[in-house]
């Protein structure tokens, strides 16, 4: 008895060694992890290399600098001196004013955005007091960027079926995409919105694979998840919405217990009132702000749907595929119709047994190598089904409510560039394999060769696509142009300095905020007002550099500061930006 108690033991014990071993195959491998971070790190030294090429800053970037650390508040007076100091210290965070969360949020609350963002930006700020720099916004988003990169192989991962290659393949192709780089280039929310997004769509993912919609794994993490989307930016909604709808059909369509749906929609509906409750200014934000009434209007305006489609769809097609997105559709097309004929026909023939063996051959021996499982691929076909719909429905919906800003737009659809990257080179590489395995009836160690050959041509196009757009100047939020700017601001500060702005738009001030921190003194002036400036500085000043805001009344405030100047004869323009005019009066 005890003899074959310890043959059972011993049985029991070589089970176990082969089922780790299975498991140990399945699992991705050292070098994949290795690979994956080496990957990483060249994605981030890109984005260092672009972002030590911007120069400048869009006007949204200056609000969140000012948003996040104002003092007193940046006011434009007229006929009024404010020095560097003053002007600067609303941009950056004093000494002893570091980590006031709470005046963020309240700061955030009179505008239209959640305050999660401007929480993170101000403890950057806060741990370098005294500094404004590009580097503590754009440090910000290579942190968002990273996660992303990590969420985005997960979600490859499993969507692809434990697919190694197409998951390194699609890290690769988002990372050095030129709209990607953007997003990071770019210091607002959207960069951790893209956060959000993915680790809702990875929740749901792995719930419909694995089947676990369990308390711990399943609800928490997803009530986390919404309460900070939510918190960073309205648009979050969107997404869980499709999510989640798609989600609830397809827990009654497998299951049919109702009870599920209603905890999901419990905790759902949790997390975002405790989200409303932690920032209660968000309903009057979504409700009653400028941008949730403006957004809601366009949503039902339907006369605009297909201009608005029209536009976002050009930018996807633009920025994310280089122009190529029809034809990739037109290839999945054409793959699905392939694949569909030729199983129509082999069933006709009655070879399908046949055909069917060979298959699953080909799919065992992928499996044994770490491609993509098809005999289990029913939870990863309705996972591909769930990204899809929420994608779709989030386009759509954020395509009739965002701004038109033409390239610039591109920051609304940031959050599902990643996932549409996905959702594309699956398509592609997943009916490419079924058809080289059911048309060629290839031995099964051939089929692993036809798969790496098609998913290798398939990543170099995209590839090449980014490395065309990179080339072509499809990073945008760099404002090079704006370097030249900041010399001549440099090599003059110490020269008088008029800003002549237009009392309907003095926050048009903003948009030279980095040029006008280099000069010790600005004198503000309205050119709404024409009367002869009575300073004594500028009076006797026999040189000044004038910052023109371009309106009608331009020319009248240039002639009137040469009429209050005695000394100063003419004046000549010396650069452009935006809706401003560089002058030198001599």
């Amino acid at each position: 008895m005890e003899q074959k108690a310890v043959m059972e033991q011993g049985k029991r014990a070589a089970q176990n060694k082969n089922i780790r071993n299975n498991d140990s195959k399945n699992r991705p491998g050292r070098i994949w992890y290795g690979a994956l971070f080496l990957l990483l790190i060249l994605q981030i030294l890109l984005l260092l290399y672009y972002g030590n090429r911007k120069a400048g800053f869009h006007e949204d970037e200056y609000y969140s600098y000012y948003s996040t650390n104002r003092t007193a508040g940046l006011f434009e007076p007229d006929r009024e001196w404010v020095d560097r100091d003053t002007f600067r210290n609303e941009f950056v965070v004093l000494q002893g004013e570091g980590f006031r969360y709470g005046l963020v949020s309240t700061v955030q609350s009179w505008d239209v955005h959640p305050p999660f963002f401007y929480f993170l930006l101000h403890t950057a700020c806060s741990l370098f007091p005294g500094v404004f720099s590009k580097w503590l916004g754009i440090g910000v988003n290579i942190v968002a960027f990273a996660i992303n990169f990590v969420l985005l192989c997960r979600l490859s991962y499993m969507v692809s079926g434990k697919n190694k290659w197409l998951t390194f393949a699609v890290a690769a192709v988002y990372g050095f995409n030129g709209v990607i780089i953007s997003g990071v280039m770019f210091i607002r929310m959207y960069e951790w919105l893209t956060v959000f997004v993915l680790s809702c769509a990875c929740i749901h993912v792995r719930a419909v694979i694995k089947k676990d919609m369990g308390i711990r794994s399943f609800l928490l993490p997803l009530m986390a998840v919404n309460y900070l989307g939510f918190l960073t930016q309205y648009y979050y909604i969107i997404f869980l919405f499709f999510a989640a709808a798609f989600f609830c059909l397809w827990r009654l369509w497998t299951d049919r217990k109702l009870w599920n749906c209603i905890k999901y929609g419990m905790a759902c509906g949790i997390s975002l009132l405790l989200a409303v409750f932690s920032y209660p200014a968000s309903l009057s934000h979504i409700f009653r702000g400028y941008r949730g009434t403006g957004a809601a209007s366009e949503f039902l305006d339907a006369a605009n749907t297909g201009d608005r489609l029209r536009f976002f769809g050009g930018l996807v097609n633009e920025y994310l595929f280089d122009g190529f997105l029809g034809l990739w559709i037109l290839l999945i097309v054409f793959l699905a119709c392939l694949l569909a004929v030729g199983k129509y026909r082999d069933g006709k023939r009655g070879d399908r047994a046949d055909a069917g063996m060979n298959r699953e051959m080909a799919r065992a021996d992928a499996g044994k190598n770490g491609e993509m499982a098809r005999a289990d691929a029913g939870g990863e076909k309705t996972a591909y089904g769930l990204l899809l719909f929420a994608v779709c429905g989030y386009f759509f919906t954020v395509s009739k409510t965002a701004l038109l800003l033409y390239e610039t737009s591109n920051r609304y659809q940031l959050p599902i560039y990643g996932i549409l990257l996905l959702l594309v080179m699956a398509a592609v590489y997943g009916l490419w394999m079924e058809n080289a395995s059911f048309f060629m009836k290839m031995k099964p160690s051939w089929v692993k060769w036809a798969w790496g050959i098609g998913l290798a041509v398939i990543t170099l196009i995209f590839l090449a696509d980014d490395i065309h757009g990179l080339v072509s100047g499809k990073v945008i939020f760099l404002y090079e142009e704006d370097g030249e700017h900041m010399e001549y601001a440099k090599a003059n500060a110490h020269m008088p300095v008029i800003v002549l702005y237009n009392d309907a738009t003095p926050y048009h001030v903003w948009w030279c905020s980095q040029e006008l921190m280099q000069y010790e003194r600005i004198y503000f002036a309205s050119e709404g007002n024409l009367e002869k400036i009575t300073d004594e500085v500028l009076n006797s000043s026999e040189m000044a550099i004038v910052y023109a805001a371009d309106y009608d009344t331009k020319g009248d405030s240039l002639e009137m500061i040469l009429e209050s100047c005695p000394d100063l004869e003419e004046y000549r323009l010396v650069l452009s930006k935006g809706l401003w005019s560089v002058y030198e009066l001599e």
